[in-house]
């Protein structure tokens, strides 16, 4: 996975433009939702039919195949078969503006010849802001998926396979969540062209952080009812699943394209720290102060998770920066004015 996913990070980069690139992006993250499903029961079918060793070997020969076809005929990037960039071409596609291919050169030659990769990335006060939401994000989601069946079972006396069942709605909530973020925060940017891109899509982060409050919420002071339970933790999965395909997406957009990798492999850092962090700390808090201390908890990191990239609302994306974001923006203003 670790392997995998920060090289299609940069092929996500290149190939779709900003103002379409939630919703592939959104597509391929819920793949992650969809493989989770199918593979279990792929695995298992082959095991009970044949062997254990059958088990394995099928998920392992369609990993085989998919990755040949893809050292085959996928390429890193747009230009190196001949085609314009992915921002060259929806620029000349949805803009009427002249010279817009000439001043996409020159930036794209001032890319190349400026600061190293690493100087960009930690002068770059965003993907602070986002390292940080990401973490809580990850530290969260470990918590209510450790815990929710157990508060279930010792709450209200529910066997444990049942309980299992009532928190199973959240991998169908995260796989509606990713993709409606990604069209949700295409549309902002579509909307609103004169406004930082990365910054509506951290405002979408944001939305999604305190319906991941009101979920928990939900889930602790609601009714027994098990569809009630099962309602919680789809839009449990629904709120944590937008972020968590944003914040990626939204970090590697305010670099170089060159940096994009790099990008995405330090934003998976404090999500795995987040889910390595999760264990103790909560198995303390709810053998210390039970759960009416658990699910505070999880509220108030959710607001946390919101607030730390508030300072980031209107931050536009590296392209923009590039082509005078500023200078439009205050020209709108002026028009508006």
């Amino acid at each position: 996975q670790g392997c995998g996913a920060i090289p299609c990070n940069k092929m996500l980069v290149n190939w779709f433009p900003a103002r379409s690139r939630g919703k592939w992006w959104s597509s391929w993250n819920a793949s992650h939702n969809m493989g989770g499903f199918l593979i279990p029961l792929l695995a298992g079918g082959l095991a009970a039919r044949y062997s254990w060793r059958a088990g394995m070997l099928g998920p392992g020969v369609i990993a085989l195949v998919a990755g040949s076809l893809a050292l085959i005929f996928m390429k890193d990037s747009p230009e190196k078969v001949g085609l314009p960039s992915a921002e060259e071409w929806a620029t000349s596609r949805f803009a009427s503006a002249a010279g817009n291919a000439e001043e996409t050169k020159e930036t794209e030659t001032e890319e190349e010849d400026g600061e190293t990769i690493w100087k960009q990335l930690v002068r770059n006060k965003f993907l602070w802001a986002i390292a940080a939401m990401h973490f809580f994000i990850y530290f969260i989601r470990q918590g209510v998926l450790n815990w929710a069946h157990f508060y279930i079972m010792d709450e209200f006396g529910v066997p444990a396979m049942e309980a299992t069942a009532r928190v199973s709605g959240f991998e169908l909530g995260g796989l509606l969540g990713c993709i409606v973020a990604g069209q949700v925060s295409d549309w902002l940017i579509s909307r609103y062209p004169q406004r930082g891109a990365a910054g509506l899509r951290a405002q979408v982060m944001v939305a999604y952080s305190l319906a991941a409050a009101a979920a928990v919420f939900s889930l602790w002071v609601g009714p027994p009812v098990a569809l009630l339970q099962w309602a919680s933790m789809a839009a449990f999965g629904f709120s944590i699943y937008g972020p968590q395909t944003l914040i990626t997406m939204t970090g590697v957009e305010t670099v170089p394209r060159r940096a994009a990798a790099t990008a995405g492999g330090l934003l998976a850092y404090p999500a795995q720290l987040g889910s390595i962090c999760a264990g103790l700390p909560f198995a303390l808090l709810v053998q210390n102060y039970g759960w009416g201390g658990f699910f505070p908890t999880l509220i108030g990191l959710s607001l946390i998770s919101a607030t730390v990239i508030t300072p980031t609302l209107n931050t536009p994306s590296y392209w923009q920066a590039r082509h005078g974001w500023k200078k439009e923006k205050a020209k709108a203003a002026e028009s508006g004015a």
